[in-house]
């Protein structure tokens, strides 16, 4: 896929961003893509901001419950 945008005035970005996700989730929803299978280059899950938020609330997240329980995730 080729798709030009202006960089100087913003141009067609946000058309660009949404043509990507469609196509993703398009894929996705057709079983070519799987995003739970690692290194398939889509992953699910929360945003890097939600986590920052989670753990800036509550040092004891989700996240680190999981990591502490996952043998050999200590560097994860």
């Amino acid at each position: 896929m080729f798709l030009e945008t202006s960089a100087m005035t913003g141009e067609k970005v946000p058309d660009c961003f949404l043509q990507c996700a469609r196509m993703i989730l398009s894929k996705i929803d057709s079983g070519t893509i799987d995003p739970y299978r690692m290194y398939s280059g889509i992953q699910c899950g929360r945003s890097l901001a939600a986590n920052r938020f989670n753990r800036d609330q509550n040092s004891n997240s989700a996240d680190e419950q999981i990591h502490k329980s996952t043998p050999g995730c200590g560097s994860c």
